[in-house]
Protein backbone atom coordinates (compact mmCIF):
# COMPACT_ATOMS: atom_id res chain seq x y z
CA UNK A 1 0.00 0.00 0.00
CA UNK A 2 1.55 3.33 -0.90
CA UNK A 3 0.86 6.24 1.70
CA UNK A 4 0.21 9.68 -0.42
CA UNK A 5 -1.85 11.49 2.03
CA UNK A 6 -4.63 11.54 1.66
CA UNK A 7 -5.01 9.48 -1.05
CA UNK A 8 -4.07 5.70 -0.68
CA UNK A 9 -3.49 2.62 -2.92
CA UNK A 10 -4.30 -0.75 -1.60
CA UNK A 11 -2.52 -2.64 -4.93
CA UNK A 12 -0.25 0.08 -6.05
CA UNK A 13 1.05 -2.84 -8.88
CA UNK A 14 -1.40 -1.74 -11.32
CA UNK A 15 -0.22 1.56 -11.45
CA UNK A 16 3.04 0.31 -13.53
CA UNK A 17 0.87 0.35 -16.33
CA UNK A 18 0.25 3.53 -16.49
CA UNK A 19 3.07 4.72 -17.94
CA UNK A 20 3.02 2.12 -21.46
CA UNK A 21 -0.97 3.29 -21.73
CA UNK A 22 0.45 6.84 -21.87
CA UNK A 23 2.72 5.95 -24.53
CA UNK A 24 0.52 3.79 -26.07
CA UNK A 25 -1.99 6.61 -26.58
CA UNK A 26 0.64 8.77 -27.92
CA UNK A 27 1.57 6.52 -30.41
CA UNK A 28 -2.23 6.23 -31.38
CA UNK A 29 -2.82 9.48 -31.12
CA UNK A 30 0.19 10.66 -33.74
CA UNK A 31 0.11 7.35 -36.05
CA UNK A 32 -3.38 6.10 -36.37
CA UNK A 33 -4.28 8.15 -39.24
CA UNK A 34 -0.93 8.51 -40.65
CA UNK A 35 -1.04 4.69 -40.96
CA UNK A 36 -4.27 4.11 -42.75
CA UNK A 37 -3.17 6.69 -45.46
CA UNK A 38 0.30 6.87 -46.09
CA UNK A 39 -0.26 3.66 -48.79
CA UNK A 40 -2.65 5.11 -51.17
CA UNK A 41 -1.42 9.33 -50.84
CA UNK A 42 1.57 10.67 -52.00
CA UNK A 43 3.79 11.60 -48.72
CA UNK A 44 4.25 15.18 -50.23
CA UNK A 45 0.39 16.07 -50.02
CA UNK A 46 -0.71 12.88 -46.57
CA UNK A 47 0.01 16.13 -44.39
CA UNK A 48 -2.04 18.41 -46.28
CA UNK A 49 -4.87 16.01 -46.96
CA UNK A 50 -5.20 14.74 -42.90
CA UNK A 51 -7.21 16.25 -40.31
CA UNK A 52 -6.31 16.12 -36.86
CA UNK A 53 -8.74 14.94 -34.15
CA UNK A 54 -11.01 12.68 -36.68
CA UNK A 55 -13.59 9.80 -35.66
CA UNK A 56 -11.02 7.27 -35.17
CA UNK A 57 -8.55 9.40 -33.10
CA UNK A 58 -11.69 10.62 -30.58
CA UNK A 59 -12.52 7.01 -30.50
CA UNK A 60 -8.97 5.72 -29.17
CA UNK A 61 -8.51 8.72 -26.83
CA UNK A 62 -12.02 7.28 -25.40
CA UNK A 63 -10.82 3.82 -25.39
CA UNK A 64 -7.34 5.20 -23.36
CA UNK A 65 -9.45 6.94 -20.86
CA UNK A 66 -11.28 3.50 -19.77
CA UNK A 67 -8.35 1.97 -19.95
CA UNK A 68 -6.87 4.08 -17.17
CA UNK A 69 -9.58 4.78 -15.14
CA UNK A 70 -10.58 0.68 -15.29
CA UNK A 71 -6.50 0.70 -13.89
CA UNK A 72 -6.70 3.05 -11.20
CA UNK A 73 -9.55 1.24 -9.95
CA UNK A 74 -7.70 -1.75 -10.01
CA UNK A 75 -4.68 0.31 -7.90
CA UNK A 76 -7.62 0.32 -5.21
CA UNK A 77 -7.46 4.14 -4.65
CA UNK A 78 -8.59 4.66 -0.93
CA UNK A 79 -9.16 7.75 1.63
CA UNK A 80 -10.94 6.44 4.46
CA UNK A 81 -11.11 3.38 6.87
CA UNK A 82 -13.63 0.76 6.95
CA UNK A 83 -15.39 -0.72 10.74
CA UNK A 84 -13.79 -4.41 11.16
CA UNK A 85 -16.71 -7.15 12.13
CA UNK A 86 -19.01 -5.78 15.18
CA UNK A 87 -16.88 -2.31 15.50
CA UNK A 88 -20.69 -0.79 15.53
CA UNK A 89 -21.53 -2.56 17.75
CA UNK A 90 -18.65 -2.05 20.46
CA UNK A 91 -17.74 1.60 19.73
CA UNK A 92 -17.99 3.10 23.15
CA UNK A 93 -19.28 6.08 23.70
CA UNK A 94 -18.69 8.63 27.56
CA UNK A 95 -21.68 10.43 27.95
CA UNK A 96 -20.86 13.49 30.35
CA UNK A 97 -24.13 14.94 32.11
CA UNK A 98 -23.62 18.24 33.85
CA UNK A 99 -25.63 18.53 37.10
CA UNK A 100 -24.62 22.13 37.96
CA UNK A 101 -27.27 24.09 39.18
CA UNK A 102 -28.78 25.62 35.75
CA UNK A 103 -29.54 22.10 35.08
CA UNK A 104 -32.79 22.40 37.37
CA UNK A 105 -34.16 25.01 35.51
CA UNK A 106 -37.77 24.69 33.92
CA UNK A 107 -38.57 24.53 30.79
CA UNK A 108 -42.11 23.81 29.40
CA UNK A 109 -42.78 22.22 32.76
CA UNK A 110 -40.06 20.15 32.81
CA UNK A 111 -36.39 20.56 33.99
CA UNK A 112 -33.33 20.30 31.97
CA UNK A 113 -31.82 17.50 33.55
CA UNK A 114 -34.56 15.32 33.56
CA UNK A 115 -35.06 15.95 29.74
CA UNK A 116 -31.74 15.29 29.12
CA UNK A 117 -32.04 11.79 31.35
CA UNK A 118 -35.35 11.04 29.24
CA UNK A 119 -32.94 11.70 26.12
CA UNK A 120 -30.08 9.44 26.96
CA UNK A 121 -32.77 6.75 27.29
CA UNK A 122 -33.69 7.33 23.59
CA UNK A 123 -30.14 7.36 22.62
CA UNK A 124 -29.32 3.91 24.61
CA UNK A 125 -32.59 2.58 22.62
CA UNK A 126 -30.91 3.21 19.80
CA UNK A 127 -27.54 2.19 20.47
CA UNK A 128 -28.37 -1.81 21.85
CA UNK A 129 -25.09 -3.62 22.51
CA UNK A 130 -22.97 -1.25 22.47
CA UNK A 131 -20.94 0.02 25.52
CA UNK A 132 -21.36 3.29 27.61
CA UNK A 133 -19.56 5.01 30.31
CA UNK A 134 -21.43 7.58 32.65
CA UNK A 135 -19.77 10.54 33.58
CA UNK A 136 -21.20 13.74 36.04
CA UNK A 137 -19.74 17.54 36.28
CA UNK A 138 -20.06 20.53 38.06
CA UNK A 139 -17.31 22.06 39.89
CA UNK A 140 -15.25 18.62 40.01
CA UNK A 141 -15.60 15.88 37.23
CA UNK A 142 -15.84 11.95 38.10
CA UNK A 143 -16.49 8.98 36.72
CA UNK A 144 -19.58 7.16 38.10
CA UNK A 145 -19.68 3.81 36.18
CA UNK A 146 -17.17 2.49 33.22
CA UNK A 147 -17.76 1.25 29.91
CA UNK A 148 -19.93 -1.36 29.97
CA UNK A 149 -23.06 -2.48 28.42
CA UNK A 150 -25.18 -3.41 30.90
CA UNK A 151 -28.15 -0.50 29.92
CA UNK A 152 -29.85 -1.87 33.31
CA UNK A 153 -26.84 -0.63 35.32
CA UNK A 154 -26.48 2.63 33.49
CA UNK A 155 -29.85 3.15 33.40
CA UNK A 156 -29.82 2.67 37.35
CA UNK A 157 -27.29 5.21 38.03
CA UNK A 158 -28.51 7.76 35.66
CA UNK A 159 -32.08 7.87 37.00
CA UNK A 160 -30.49 8.67 40.41
CA UNK A 161 -28.91 11.60 39.69
CA UNK A 162 -29.50 15.09 40.57
CA UNK A 163 -27.62 18.53 41.12
CA UNK A 164 -27.42 17.79 45.18
CA UNK A 165 -25.56 14.92 44.50
CA UNK A 166 -22.03 17.37 43.29
CA UNK A 167 -19.44 17.80 45.71
CA UNK A 168 -18.19 20.70 44.35
CA UNK A 169 -20.60 23.85 42.79
CA UNK A 170 -19.89 25.53 39.25
CA UNK A 171 -18.72 24.21 35.79
CA UNK A 172 -15.13 22.62 35.23
CA UNK A 173 -15.44 21.37 31.63
CA UNK A 174 -11.61 20.89 31.30
CA UNK A 175 -11.46 18.75 34.43
CA UNK A 176 -13.71 16.53 32.99
CA UNK A 177 -12.04 16.40 29.10
CA UNK A 178 -8.98 15.18 31.73
CA UNK A 179 -10.77 12.39 33.64
CA UNK A 180 -11.94 11.34 29.75
CA UNK A 181 -8.36 11.89 28.48
CA UNK A 182 -7.51 9.19 31.23
CA UNK A 183 -10.17 7.24 30.86
CA UNK A 184 -8.75 6.88 26.71
CA UNK A 185 -5.06 6.52 27.87
CA UNK A 186 -6.21 3.53 29.69
CA UNK A 187 -7.82 1.91 26.31
CA UNK A 188 -6.25 0.68 23.27
CA UNK A 189 -9.56 1.45 21.70
CA UNK A 190 -10.84 4.95 20.98
CA UNK A 191 -13.78 6.22 22.50
CA UNK A 192 -16.53 8.55 21.29
CA UNK A 193 -17.22 11.88 23.93
CA UNK A 194 -20.70 13.31 24.36
CA UNK A 195 -21.30 16.05 26.85
CA UNK A 196 -24.60 17.06 27.72
CA UNK A 197 -25.33 20.61 29.08
CA UNK A 198 -27.15 23.99 28.62
CA UNK A 199 -23.75 25.77 28.13
CA UNK A 200 -20.10 25.96 28.37
CA UNK A 201 -18.26 28.01 30.08
CA UNK A 202 -15.82 30.75 28.65
CA UNK A 203 -11.79 29.84 28.68
CA UNK A 204 -13.19 26.17 27.73
CA UNK A 205 -13.79 26.62 24.26
CA UNK A 206 -10.38 25.51 23.18
CA UNK A 207 -9.72 22.60 25.24
CA UNK A 208 -13.46 21.33 23.88
CA UNK A 209 -12.02 21.71 20.46
CA UNK A 210 -9.12 19.57 20.83
CA UNK A 211 -10.77 17.08 22.69
CA UNK A 212 -13.19 16.21 19.66
CA UNK A 213 -16.21 16.27 21.76
CA UNK A 214 -19.60 15.88 20.57
CA UNK A 215 -22.01 18.41 22.74
CA UNK A 216 -26.04 17.71 23.04
CA UNK A 217 -27.27 20.87 24.49
CA UNK A 218 -30.00 20.76 26.86
CA UNK A 219 -31.79 24.05 26.71
CA UNK A 220 -30.51 27.59 26.32
CA UNK A 221 -29.73 29.25 23.55
CA UNK A 222 -28.08 26.52 21.56
CA UNK A 223 -27.50 28.57 18.36
CA UNK A 224 -25.27 30.91 19.66
CA UNK A 225 -23.32 27.67 21.67
CA UNK A 226 -23.05 26.23 17.89
CA UNK A 227 -21.94 29.66 16.84
CA UNK A 228 -19.12 30.47 19.88
CA UNK A 229 -17.29 26.77 19.70
CA UNK A 230 -15.75 24.86 17.63
CA UNK A 231 -16.81 21.94 18.36
CA UNK A 232 -20.17 19.84 16.90
CA UNK A 233 -23.43 21.06 19.02
CA UNK A 234 -26.98 19.34 18.27
CA UNK A 235 -29.46 21.13 20.23
CA UNK A 236 -32.16 18.60 22.29
CA UNK A 237 -35.48 18.79 20.87
CA UNK A 238 -38.95 18.20 22.48
CA UNK A 239 -39.37 15.34 19.87
CA UNK A 240 -37.25 12.92 18.38
CA UNK A 241 -36.17 14.36 15.28
CA UNK A 242 -32.56 15.37 17.26
CA UNK A 243 -31.62 11.83 17.38
CA UNK A 244 -30.74 11.16 13.90
CA UNK A 245 -28.66 14.33 13.67
CA UNK A 246 -27.30 13.22 17.36
CA UNK A 247 -26.22 9.36 15.55
CA UNK A 248 -24.93 10.85 12.74
CA UNK A 249 -22.58 12.98 14.78
CA UNK A 250 -21.56 10.36 17.25
CA UNK A 251 -21.24 7.89 13.18
CA UNK A 252 -18.75 10.64 12.56
CA UNK A 253 -16.67 11.64 15.29
CA UNK A 254 -16.46 7.62 15.41
CA UNK A 255 -15.13 7.66 11.62
CA UNK A 256 -12.80 10.24 12.66
CA UNK A 257 -11.33 7.98 15.49
CA UNK A 258 -11.18 5.05 13.51
CA UNK A 259 -8.82 6.59 11.09
CA UNK A 260 -5.82 6.09 13.88
CA UNK A 261 -7.31 3.04 14.39
CA UNK A 262 -4.58 -0.33 13.33
CA UNK A 263 -6.71 -2.81 13.61
CA UNK A 264 -9.24 -1.30 10.49
CA UNK A 265 -8.52 -1.72 7.30
CA UNK A 266 -8.47 0.62 4.63
CA UNK A 267 -12.15 1.29 2.07
CA UNK A 268 -11.81 0.52 -1.27
CA UNK A 269 -13.05 3.14 -3.24
CA UNK A 270 -11.80 1.91 -6.90
CA UNK A 271 -15.31 0.79 -7.89
CA UNK A 272 -16.50 4.37 -7.83
CA UNK A 273 -14.46 4.89 -11.37
CA UNK A 274 -16.16 1.94 -12.46
CA UNK A 275 -19.15 4.57 -13.56
CA UNK A 276 -17.41 6.88 -15.71
CA UNK A 277 -15.54 3.97 -17.75
CA UNK A 278 -18.59 2.48 -17.94
CA UNK A 279 -20.24 5.80 -18.90
CA UNK A 280 -17.55 6.27 -21.53
CA UNK A 281 -17.97 2.56 -22.65
CA UNK A 282 -21.49 3.41 -22.98
CA UNK A 283 -20.76 6.40 -25.51
CA UNK A 284 -18.34 4.69 -27.34
CA UNK A 285 -20.74 1.37 -28.08
CA UNK A 286 -23.65 3.75 -28.23
CA UNK A 287 -25.04 1.48 -30.67
CA UNK A 288 -25.13 -1.60 -28.57
CA UNK A 289 -25.50 0.39 -25.02
CA UNK A 290 -29.11 0.34 -24.86
CA UNK A 291 -29.47 -3.61 -25.34
CA UNK A 292 -26.67 -3.52 -22.82
CA UNK A 293 -28.07 -1.94 -20.02
CA UNK A 294 -31.24 -3.68 -20.64
CA UNK A 295 -30.32 -6.78 -20.74
CA UNK A 296 -30.41 -7.09 -16.69
CA UNK A 297 -33.98 -5.54 -16.73
CA UNK A 298 -34.93 -8.75 -19.12
CA UNK A 299 -34.28 -11.32 -16.24
CA UNK A 300 -37.29 -12.83 -14.58
CA UNK A 301 -38.24 -11.63 -11.00
CA UNK A 302 -39.15 -8.99 -8.65
CA UNK A 303 -38.05 -5.29 -9.82
CA UNK A 304 -35.90 -5.09 -6.99
CA UNK A 305 -34.40 -8.25 -7.66
CA UNK A 306 -33.86 -6.71 -10.95
CA UNK A 307 -32.12 -3.54 -9.49
CA UNK A 308 -29.78 -5.73 -7.40
CA UNK A 309 -28.71 -7.91 -10.59
CA UNK A 310 -28.04 -4.12 -12.13
CA UNK A 311 -25.91 -2.69 -9.52
CA UNK A 312 -24.04 -6.11 -9.09
CA UNK A 313 -22.94 -5.90 -12.66
CA UNK A 314 -20.23 -3.35 -11.59
CA UNK A 315 -18.84 -5.18 -8.70
CA UNK A 316 -16.91 -8.03 -7.53
CA UNK A 317 -17.99 -10.71 -4.83
CA UNK A 318 -16.18 -8.94 -2.30
CA UNK A 319 -17.98 -5.54 -2.49
CA UNK A 320 -21.37 -7.04 -3.08
CA UNK A 321 -20.80 -9.03 -0.20
CA UNK A 322 -19.97 -5.62 1.69
CA UNK A 323 -22.82 -3.87 0.25
CA UNK A 324 -25.46 -7.17 1.00
CA UNK A 325 -23.68 -7.05 5.05
CA UNK A 326 -24.59 -2.89 5.10
CA UNK A 327 -28.00 -3.73 3.84
CA UNK A 328 -28.29 -5.98 6.76
CA UNK A 329 -28.64 -9.13 4.04
CA UNK A 330 -25.85 -11.07 6.54
CA UNK A 331 -26.52 -14.97 5.29
CA UNK A 332 -26.38 -14.07 1.94
CA UNK A 333 -23.39 -11.87 2.05
CA UNK A 334 -22.10 -15.01 4.00
CA UNK A 335 -22.08 -16.92 0.64
CA UNK A 336 -19.63 -13.65 -1.49
CA UNK A 337 -17.40 -13.10 1.34
CA UNK A 338 -13.65 -15.24 0.49
CA UNK A 339 -12.23 -13.26 3.75
CA UNK A 340 -13.19 -16.05 6.12
CA UNK A 341 -13.01 -13.17 9.27
CA UNK A 342 -15.50 -11.17 7.50
CA UNK A 343 -17.95 -14.90 6.53
CA UNK A 344 -17.71 -15.65 10.25
CA UNK A 345 -18.80 -11.75 11.13
CA UNK A 346 -22.02 -12.14 8.44
CA UNK A 347 -22.68 -15.38 9.88
CA UNK A 348 -22.85 -14.26 13.59
CA UNK A 349 -25.19 -11.31 12.45
CA UNK A 350 -27.82 -14.07 10.75
CA UNK A 351 -27.55 -16.21 13.98
CA UNK A 352 -25.85 -18.85 12.53
CA UNK A 353 -23.06 -19.14 15.40
CA UNK A 354 -21.76 -22.67 14.54
CA UNK A 355 -20.95 -21.70 11.58
CA UNK A 356 -19.38 -18.22 12.79
CA UNK A 357 -17.60 -20.45 14.73
CA UNK A 358 -15.87 -23.08 12.23
CA UNK A 359 -15.26 -19.61 9.84
CA UNK A 360 -13.35 -17.46 12.73
CA UNK A 361 -11.03 -20.36 13.31
CA UNK A 362 -9.37 -20.79 9.85
CA UNK A 363 -7.73 -17.62 11.46
CA UNK A 364 -4.96 -17.70 14.44
CA UNK A 365 -4.36 -14.09 15.26
CA UNK A 366 -5.52 -12.14 18.43
CA UNK A 367 -9.06 -10.89 16.46
CA UNK A 368 -9.59 -14.54 15.10
CA UNK A 369 -9.65 -15.34 18.88
CA UNK A 370 -11.90 -12.67 19.88
CA UNK A 371 -14.42 -13.85 17.46
CA UNK A 372 -14.03 -17.16 18.18
CA UNK A 373 -15.14 -16.26 22.22
CA UNK A 374 -18.27 -14.19 20.96
CA UNK A 375 -19.05 -17.03 18.70
CA UNK A 376 -18.84 -19.98 21.88
CA UNK A 377 -20.32 -17.19 23.87
CA UNK A 378 -23.72 -16.94 21.49
CA UNK A 379 -23.46 -21.11 21.56
CA UNK A 380 -23.68 -20.52 25.92
CA UNK A 381 -20.02 -22.44 25.72
CA UNK A 382 -18.69 -19.51 27.70
CA UNK A 383 -15.88 -22.08 29.80
CA UNK A 384 -14.67 -22.48 25.90
CA UNK A 385 -15.36 -18.65 25.50
CA UNK A 386 -13.10 -17.83 28.60
CA UNK A 387 -10.30 -20.11 26.66
CA UNK A 388 -10.62 -18.00 23.29
CA UNK A 389 -10.61 -14.50 25.26
CA UNK A 390 -7.27 -15.60 26.63
CA UNK A 391 -5.37 -16.92 23.43
CA UNK A 392 -6.08 -13.30 22.18
CA UNK A 393 -4.93 -11.82 25.39
CA UNK A 394 -2.22 -13.27 25.14
CA UNK A 395 -1.15 -11.98 21.84
CA UNK A 396 -2.62 -8.65 22.91
CA UNK A 397 -2.22 -8.15 25.99
CA UNK A 398 -3.83 -4.73 26.57
CA UNK A 399 -7.15 -5.73 24.53
CA UNK A 400 -10.05 -4.08 26.82
CA UNK A 401 -12.32 -5.30 24.96
CA UNK A 402 -11.18 -9.27 25.21
CA UNK A 403 -10.55 -8.07 28.93
CA UNK A 404 -14.55 -6.96 29.57
CA UNK A 405 -15.42 -10.25 27.51
CA UNK A 406 -13.13 -12.61 29.52
CA UNK A 407 -14.53 -11.39 32.72
CA UNK A 408 -18.13 -11.69 31.67
CA UNK A 409 -17.33 -15.17 29.88
CA UNK A 410 -15.74 -16.18 33.58
CA UNK A 411 -18.52 -14.61 35.60
CA UNK A 412 -21.41 -16.81 33.53
CA UNK A 413 -19.49 -19.85 34.11
CA UNK A 414 -19.34 -19.15 37.84
CA UNK A 415 -22.36 -18.30 38.17
CA UNK A 416 -23.47 -21.65 36.24
CA UNK A 417 -21.42 -23.39 38.95
CA UNK A 418 -22.39 -21.53 41.65
CA UNK A 419 -26.16 -22.39 40.42
CA UNK A 420 -25.35 -26.17 39.92
CA UNK A 421 -23.83 -25.76 43.56
CA UNK A 422 -27.20 -24.13 45.30
CA UNK A 423 -29.43 -26.88 43.24
CA UNK A 424 -27.56 -29.79 45.08
CA UNK A 425 -27.37 -28.18 48.10
CA UNK A 426 -31.15 -27.41 47.85
CA UNK A 427 -31.91 -31.18 47.06
CA UNK A 428 -30.03 -31.65 50.71
CA UNK A 429 -31.92 -28.84 52.35
CA UNK A 430 -35.09 -30.63 51.22
CA UNK A 431 -34.38 -34.02 52.38
CA UNK A 432 -33.10 -32.34 55.95
CA UNK A 433 -36.12 -30.13 56.06
CA UNK A 434 -37.59 -33.23 55.87
CA UNK A 435 -36.28 -34.90 58.58
CA UNK A 436 -36.11 -31.55 60.99
CA UNK A 437 -40.04 -31.80 60.50
CA UNK A 438 -40.29 -35.51 61.73
CA UNK A 439 -37.95 -34.78 64.21
CA UNK A 440 -39.79 -31.75 65.14
CA UNK A 441 -37.02 -29.11 64.79
CA UNK A 442 -37.51 -25.76 63.88
CA UNK A 443 -36.97 -23.93 60.50
CA UNK A 444 -36.58 -20.17 62.40
CA UNK A 445 -33.11 -19.78 61.33
CA UNK A 446 -33.70 -20.67 57.63
CA UNK A 447 -36.63 -18.18 57.66
CA UNK A 448 -34.41 -15.77 59.06
CA UNK A 449 -31.84 -15.69 56.41
CA UNK A 450 -35.18 -15.81 53.58
CA UNK A 451 -35.98 -12.25 55.06
CA UNK A 452 -32.15 -11.26 55.34
CA UNK A 453 -32.05 -12.00 51.45
CA UNK A 454 -35.13 -10.26 50.69
CA UNK A 455 -33.85 -7.04 52.78
CA UNK A 456 -30.68 -7.75 50.72
CA UNK A 457 -32.41 -7.84 47.59
CA UNK A 458 -34.89 -3.87 48.72
CA UNK A 459 -31.57 -2.55 49.08
CA UNK A 460 -30.00 -3.52 46.01
CA UNK A 461 -32.99 -2.50 43.65
CA UNK A 462 -33.39 0.98 45.58
CA UNK A 463 -31.61 4.25 44.25
CA UNK A 464 -28.01 3.96 44.43
CA UNK A 465 -27.60 8.08 45.24
CA UNK A 466 -26.36 8.20 48.43
CA UNK A 467 -23.58 5.62 46.76
CA UNK A 468 -22.64 8.03 44.12
CA UNK A 469 -22.25 10.87 46.47
CA UNK A 470 -19.88 9.23 48.86
CA UNK A 471 -17.62 8.05 45.50
CA UNK A 472 -17.65 11.86 44.38
CA UNK A 473 -16.66 12.60 47.55
CA UNK A 474 -14.03 10.26 47.60
CA UNK A 475 -12.38 11.09 44.17
CA UNK A 476 -12.08 14.77 45.44
CA UNK A 477 -8.43 14.90 46.35
CA UNK A 478 -6.97 16.55 49.12
CA UNK A 479 -5.69 19.88 47.28
CA UNK A 480 -9.71 20.48 46.43
CA UNK A 481 -11.18 20.17 49.88
CA UNK A 482 -14.29 20.19 50.84
CA UNK A 483 -17.17 22.52 48.97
Amino acid sequence: MIDWLPLHFLRPAWLLLLPPLLLLGWWLRRNSARASWQRLIAPQLLPHLLVSGGRNSGGNVMLLCILLLATLAAAGPSWDREAPPFAERQAPLLIALNLSSDMDQQERGVSRLERAKLKIHDLLAQRPGARHALLAYAGSAHLLLPPTDDATLFTLYLDSLSTELMPRLGRDTPALLQVMDQLQAESSQPYMRLLISADVEEGAEAALANSHSLLWVAGGDSDALSSRLDSPVVAMRNDDSDLPALLRALDASQRLARQDDPDSRWHDRGWWLLWPAALLLALRLRRAAPALLLLPLLQPGHSEAAELELWRLWRSEPQQAMQLYRQGAYAEAATLFSDPRWRGAALYRASNCEAALAAFEQGTDAEDYYNQGNALSCLQRHSEAAERYQLALALRPHWQQAQENLQRALLLVARRQQQHAKDADMDADDVRNDLERKRGVSVTEQQSREQQTELWLDNLQGSPAGYLKRRMLMQLTPQEGQP
